[in-house]
């Protein structure tokens, strides 16, 4: 990794100016009174993700905590929002949906450039709080939207007040939770143009979530884990990719300079089958 592009800072959303004193009854947020008196419909996968999926005006689904195991579903990107936030709330939200919105896009035109006939090296430079707060910002989604099952059985869990101040005030995230990266065994990786979503539950809590982006495999931790490492590097500093003599790097920047373990992949090629159930369903 570089280590001299440490430049990336979060954006920060706790309130400077005098707060509404308001709290809407279907906002999640509620509890920093500091709410509109609209509320807006807010997209539980960010609405700038499902762009880069969509197809016909539809996006092709798999892996969401209601759906059947391997069963892929085209929905519209309106189909999945819910009125969970204020107006107020949910647009403070957007540097955290545009930072991961990014990433997604960088993944794929690294992809794309490696299977391009003269690739070239790259780097790209994120800001690692913001990555990490968009994925408790979707994990608080789906726990107020009712969208968390486990196994296949819906679960009613709890959305904790910790959740909101580490999101809306700014709160530190409790020492080994919140983000980590699982490598592959054998340290390659296959792109594949997905997203995908697993939940594991305990005690009506969302204990665990897994996001599945494009093969790269990241976790959200809400606890303290028996076994960190198990969930992979926590707080990766960087993600390099290489084909032959052509690197590109992912950069992350955390403001607690201690998270300086990178990782180190091979690219091996891109899976460009189409799911058996995609000519079927384009019928729909």
């Amino acid at each position: 990794m570089t280590g001299k592009l440490w430049n990336k800072k979060p954006n920060l959303l706790k309130p400077t100016k005098t707060i509404t004193d308001h709290s809407h009854d279907k906002c999640y947020a509620k509890i920093t009174r500091n709410c509109s008196t609209k509320i807006s419909g807010e997209h539980f996968i960010s609405n700038n993700i499902l762009q880069g999926f969509e197809l016909n005006k539809k996006v092709k689904i798999v892996g969401l905590p209601w759906q059947e195991k391997e069963t892929f579903n085209l929905l519209s990107r309106s189909s999945l929002v819910s009125n969970i936030l204020c107006t107020t709330h949910n647009e403070l939200l957007s540097p955290f949906d545009a930072e991961m919105g990014r990433l997604h896009r960088i993944i794929v035109q690294f992809d794309e450039d490696f299977n391009s006939e003269n690739p070239k090296h790259d780097l790209s430079v994120f800001c690692g709080e913001n990555l990490e707060k968009w994925m408790l910002k979707t994990a608080c989604a789906f726990i107020a939207s009712n969208q968390i099952y486990s196994d296949g059985v819906k679960k009613d869990c709890i959305l904790k007040d910790e959740y909101v101040d580490i999101l809306f005030n700014d709160k530190p995230f409790p020492d080994n939770w919140g983000m980590y990266f699982k490598i592959p065994d054998d340290k390659q990786i296959q792109k594949y143009h997905s997203l995908s979503f697993r939940s594991l539950t305990a005690n009506n809590e969302l204990k665990v979530v897994e996001f599945l982006i494009n093969n790269f495999m990241f976790y959200l931790v809400l606890g303290q884990p028996d076994n960190p490492r198990s969930f992979g590097i926590y707080r990766p500093r960087g993600i390099q990719l290489a084909k032959g003599n052509i690197k590109k790097t992912i950069e992350i920047c955390w403001q607690d300079k201690k998270y300086n373990e990178g990782i180190f992949m091979e690219h091996v090629g891109t899976t460009k089958e189409a799911p058996k159930e995609w000519d079927e369903y384009l019928k729909k």
